[in-house]
């Protein structure tokens, strides 16, 4: 799917047609310091930050919204019910947590 599709889709509803997989995804929120109102708000307002879209399975997506020039929020939406979003996941990405990874050289 296109970033532009996605971001018609993302137009046409409302805060009542986003659902949360709810176990799992306030887990989520608060491993990563986020709110339920705070990813809604992005998802619905802030979609001009909607940077990348990859089709995981059929009718599932993972969203990648870029906060600033080292974060990135990654959701995983479904899009299995009619004129329904459910987010299943949430995780922040930040770029200095994965920068310079060194080997550790085995000793023999």
């Amino acid at each position: 799917m296109d970033i532009n599709n996605f971001k018609k889709i993302l137009m046409n509803i409302s805060e009542d047609d986003i659902e949360f997989d709810d176990p799992h995804f306030t887990k989520r929120c608060n491993e990563n310091s986020l709110t339920k109102e705070k990813i809604t708000y992005i998802l619905l307002y802030e979609n001009n930050k909607l940077s990348n879209i990859i089709e995981d399975r059929p009718r599932v997506y993972k969203l990648y919204f870029k906060l600033n020039e080292r974060r990135q929020l990654k959701l995983i939406v479904d899009l299995f019910k009619y004129k329904k979003i459910m987010l299943r996941t949430v995780k922040i990405l930040d770029r200095k947590l994965y920068k310079k990874v060194k080997i550790i050289k085995r000793r023999r």
